[in-house]
């Protein structure tokens, strides 16, 4: 419940229980209704009580609980109305009394209303409430001039509710507005409409909702058409504001048209006011047009464009004709971390398209910049089914379709500040005089994070474009960069002949995270580590479905995974005849796991019978096959009978034969502590490293008797820089079960440095402690953990994990002797170089300046300036912002009984370990973005 209405509705509640309090004894209620006082002590009784429920009503609303303070008021009405009914009256009757003998003089004189009007009536549910309702004419509250208005206030057990209703109102649209939105509605230009405000638990609102709704109205302007009004209301920060904003047509010089939308008023509403008996609304305020679209025709010139406001700045769409040529350019303009970003998206028609040879010729040509801005591949993958190329590569009416196109725009260019994004496209077409294929094609490059997406856009019709047999639309998007090589095609909207085609091709290559996915179609149903970059992938399929006669779907899919290969498809045919059918389908999905080696295999058939959508009749046959060691067979048959008899089902299996997988031979255990000590103990394993931001002062070469580095010889590690320790053999700080078919020495083992790094222990001596941060690399996890079925579906093919150590040699300064033995001392040689020494010496120059006109000039230049030079702006919190970045690959655990969250985001093998731990129920693991 937004302020307004809470103030509102304390303040009736208020005056409520100031007029029950007048009515505490058996003769102030005989004397209000003129009524002979009869059986004194059981009207008595009643208003006791209820001066025990007006007591606590009062003291909730003193604590701000409406909620609580409506009911318990309620009560003391009903016993007030018990105790009139003695008296022989309803208690509407004792309503209207009290409210006349001292009526809300504020609120009344305010709007103008009349004596009021109390009636007994019920709600929706059948409930009783007091509904009391006052009506007035010609209320007068700028910018709104209302015929007639009607107050209704109804009390029940629900609660309070107010509604406030103007018939005939007149809106000064030209009230608090300037500039071209003035000389185009006139200083007088009004509109008429109902309308109608209620206060009650949910708030503020008109009609049932906050808005915003469209209101029947008309302007009274001449060279404008109001074309709709829509009303909102907005109560942010606790004050309520009515937002009214027109849409609004024009025709200047008779060759440009404009559509302005979202022109109009702000009031804000102050309950204050209202109960004092002033005008409810303060000052209005101009709404800027949120859109506004231009029509031009001059002859050779013509065409349209579109403006309209986003989030953090505009975007617009312009389509011209200038004699025989099409332009058309669309982008967004936004601001991001104060610095300017934009992308624009331009393209021109040729009148003739230009001959290239061999049939082929160039349509269009056209290309993208931006700056500020990034390019998303996984934004252009999701939505090339649903026509994100089509809007981005040559649209056909920009202007028309420009809020949709800016929405996608937006989502596929997202403001990144330093980002710069180009990139030409172009449209080729093969045949004549007609076109039977089109391709676009556009190459887009993002800088300083390189990617280079290759998108494309091919459509093949026969035997022409306006009336194709064949009818073939396909969408590629290649990403390449930024760790992957991602191609994405999706064949949508296409039909040969009578049958519908669609379906989508994934390709992904990892480096970050290696591992390669190829699939068409999509994966198994039972395959759960899909990569984010091929979700959503539909099977290959054709389908003829008219509304009746033959019906016929077909659908595959094959996919290949680092450890899989799946494939599966789906025949579905029916034949319908008026209001029954005939339906059948045949389902296959095979699933093979390469290490261990398995498989899994399920074929399911089924025909029914149905009528009016509703089977009567069926049979479904399942089986399922998993082998090779050993062989598990199981099906499953179910007959659907017609209502109310019961579906039968016989189930078989799962019978298991032949034999078991052979034991393998027991293996040695490995001992990854000695493995990870043998790895590094090579050469290199250990490597020079930059520290992050570091100056360097100079470049070292090879010292005469030092060693370079490099396989027997030790690596030498300039003053500034780090040493990167790291193998792959194990990751530390992981529980590690087996490795492969081999247990572990110790079992479950755990590899850590314990007591942190030090450097020069030898001979004895301690050495010296340095800090040290970890160093990651990738691991097949898969090969170190015991994982059941689903586990192994579900594992990621490699997880980063701890692998070594970055440490830093400056931090033993205070132990420097400790390194001692490995230092080499050397005799630094330089010499000067100065490119460009002029031949004549430069005289000194002699400056006297004094201490204010030092200060004057240092305040005059760039750092006097920067708003961080005042000590008052200086906030070195925000000197540096941070952002935590998480792998895809990490999850989160629920508990899927109780629903509690038992560990945040956390690698997928640490994750495993806690959704093991949780008891008595299953556990939930989510993907990061999920």
């Amino acid at each position: 419940m937004d302020d307004t209405a809470r103030k509102l509705l304390a303040a009736a509640l208020r005056y409520a229980a100031a007029r029950l309090a007048t009515l505490d004894t058996a003769q102030k209620l005989a004397e209000l209704v003129e009524k002979p006082l009869a059986d004194a002590v059981q009207v008595q009784g009643h208003l006791t009580t209820a001066g025990t429920q007006l007591a606590t009503a009062v003291t909730a609303l003193d604590a701000g609980d409406l909620a609580n303070g409506t009911r318990h008021l309620w009560d003391a009405l009903g016993e007030v109305d018990a105790a009139a009914t003695i008296l022989g009256v309803k208690l509407d009757v004792v309503a209207q009394k009290a409210i006349e003998e001292a009526p809300p003089r504020a609120l009344l004189q305010g709007l103008g209303l009349r004596s009021p009007v109390a009636a007994m009536k019920a709600d929706d549910n059948g409930s009783p409430l007091l509904e009391v309702t006052w009506k007035g004419t010609s209320a007068s509250a700028p910018p709104f001039q209302v015929d007639a208005v009607e107050l209704t206030v109804r009390f029940g057990a629900p609660g309070l509710s107010m509604t406030v209703a103007g018939s005939g109102a007149s809106i000064d649209l030209g009230r608090g507005t300037d500039g071209l939105i003035r000389k185009l509605i006139g200083a007088a230009g009004s509109a008429s409409t109902d309308l109608a405000f209620t206060v009650d638990a949910r708030g503020v609102t008109t009609r049932g909702a906050v808005g915003p709704i469209a209101l029947p109205a008309r302007l009274d302007a001449q060279v404008v058409e109001l074309q709709g009004l829509d009303l909102a209301l907005n109560a942010e920060g606790g004050d309520l504001r009515i937002d009214l904003r027109s849409r609004l047509l024009t025709e200047l010089l008779g060759v440009l048209k404009a559509r302005v939308d979202g022109a109009g008023l702000r009031l804000p509403i102050d309950p204050a006011r209202i109960l004092a008996g002033q005008q409810p609304f303060g000052d209005p305020s101009f709404l800027v047009p949120e859109a506004i679209g231009i029509s031009l025709d001059a002859g050779p010139v013509s065409g349209g464009g579109y403006l309209r406001v986003v989030q953090g700045g505009f975007g617009g769409a312009l389509a011209l004709t200038i004699g025989p040529v099409k332009v058309d350019a669309f982008g967004l303009f936004r601001e991001v971390d104060g610095a300017m970003s934009f992308v624009v998206v331009m393209s021109m028609r040729f009148p003739v398209p230009i001959e290239l040879g061999l049939l082929f010729t160039l349509n269009a040509v056209g290309g993208i910049v931006g700056l500020g801005v990034d390019v998303m591949p996984d934004a252009i993958a999701a939505g090339i089914k649903d026509g994100v190329l089509e809007q981005l590569m040559f649209p056909p009416d920009v202007v028309a379709a420009a809020p949709t196109i800016l929405q996608t725009l937006g989502r596929v260019f997202p403001a990144k500040a330093g980002s710069f994004v180009v990139g030409p496209m172009v449209q080729l077409a093969w045949g004549r005089p007609i076109s039977l294929f089109t391709l676009d094609v556009g190459v887009v490059l993002a800088v300083p994070d390189p990617v280079i997406v290759i998108v494309g856009l091919a459509r093949a019709a026969l035997p022409t474009e306006e009336a194709p047999i064949i009818d073939l639309r396909a969408g590629v998007m290649a990403q390449f960069g930024r760790g992957k090589v991602l191609l994405r095609a999706e064949l949508y909207n296409s039909r040969i002949a009578l049958f519908s085609v669609y379906g989508s091709l994934g390709l992904l290559i990892r480096f970050d995270d290696p591992g390669v996915y190829l699939s068409a179609g999509g994966f198994h149903p039972k395959f759960t580590a899909i990569p984010g970059e091929l979700t959503g992938m539909r099977r290959i399929g054709a389908e003829m479905s008219p509304p009746v006669g033959l019906q016929l779907r077909l659908e595959g899919y094959v996919a290949v995974t680092p450890n899989t290969v799946q494939f599966g498809g789906s025949i579905e045919i029916g034949y319908s005849v008026a209001v029954a059918a005939v339906r059948g389908s045949l389902t296959l999905d095979a699933l093979i796991q390469l290490d261990p080696f398995g498989f899994e295999v399920a074929i399911s058939a089924g025909v029914h019978v149905e009528a009016f959508g509703i089977a009567l009749l069926g049979v479904q046959l399942s089986g399922r096959l998993t082998g090779p060691s050993p062989w598990t067979i199981e099906g499953r048959g179910r007959f659907s009978l017609p209502w109310p008899l019961p579906d039968p089902s016989i189930d078989v299996g799962p019978i298991t034969f032949g034999p078991s997988r052979p034991a393998s031979p027991a293996l040695e255990a490995v001992a990854p502590l000695a493995k990870v000590a043998e790895a590094l103990n090579l050469p290199e394993a250990w490597q020079r490293a930059e520290r992050a931001g570091q100056y360097v002062p100079v470049r070292m070469t090879p010292v005469p008797g030092v060693p370079a580095g490099g396989g027997d010889s030790p690596t030498v590690v300039a003053p500034w820089e780090l040493v990167r320790c790291s193998q792959r053999r194990f990751p530390w700080q992981m529980t590690i079960e087996r490795v492969g078919a081999a247990p572990v020495a110790p079992a479950e083992c755990r590899l850590a440095v314990p007591g942190g790094v030090r450097v020069g222990a030898v001979g004895g001596a301690p050495g010296a402690a340095v800090d040290s941060s970890s160093v990651t690399e990738s691991f097949a996890i898969g090969q170190l953990l015991q994982l059941s079925a689903d586990e192994q579906l579900g594992a990621p093919d490699f997880e980063d994990r701890q692998g070594g150590l970055t440490i830093d040699l400056s931090t033993a300064e205070t132990d420097a002797a400790a390194l001692l033995p490995f230092a080499h001392s050397v005799e630094l040689e330089y010499e000067d170089s100065w490119p460009g020494r002029p031949e004549e010496p430069i005289e000194p120059m002699r400056l006297l300046i004094s201490d204010a006109m030092l200060r004057l000039l240092l305040d005059a230049g760039p750092a006097g300036s920067s708003a961080l030079r005042s000590a008052e702006d200086w906030r070195p919190q925000l000197a540096e912002r941070r952002i935590e970045v998480r792998p895809v690959s990490e999850v989160r655990v629920t508990d899927v009984a109780s629903g509690a969250l038992r560990a945040d985001f956390a690698p997928w093998s640490d994750a495993l370990f806690s959704a093991r731990g949780v008891q008595g129920g299953l556990a939930a693991m989510t993907r990061v973005g999920a």
